[in-house]
C-alpha cells in the first residue's frame, strides 16, 4: 500500500511548496533534494533522514537531484486543556 503522506519526483522534476499557516517539517526518505526556500538566502542540499524546518508562511521549491522522495509534516493537533469543575471521586451531579 503506498504511503499516502510520501511524495515522489522523478529526476530533474520540480515542485512548489506553497506558503502554509503553521510550521512544517520536510524530511527526504529517498535520494537526495535541492531546497530553496522563499525568502531565504542560499539553498538546501538534503540527502536521505535529513530535514529541515518551514517557519510558518514560509514556501519554497524542492527538486530531485537525480531523483528523492520526501514527507512534508504538519505538527499533530494540540489537546484541548480538558477543563474540571468537578473534583475527581465526588458524586455524579455535586461539584466539587
Amino acid at each position: 500500500m503506498p504511503d499516502r503522506f510520501l511524495t515522489c519526483l522523478a529526476p530533474g522534476q520540480a515542485l512548489t511548496l506553497a506558503p502554509a499557516r503553521l510550521p512544517r517539517r520536510l524530511v527526504v526518505t529517498q535520494g537526495r533534494l535541492w531546497l530553496t526556500v522563499t525568502g531565504r538566502t542560499g539553498d538546501h542540499w538534503l540527502q536521505a533522514g535529513e530535514g529541515l524546518t518551514l517557519a510558518p508562511g514560509e514556501g519554497g521549491v524542492v527538486e530531485a537531484w537525480p531523483q528523492a522522495a520526501f514527507q512534508l509534516l504538519q505538527p499533530a493537533p494540540q489537546p484541548v486543556p480538558r477543563r474540571t469543575g468537578w473534583a475527581q471521586g465526588s458524586a455524579v451531579g455535586q461539584p466539587a
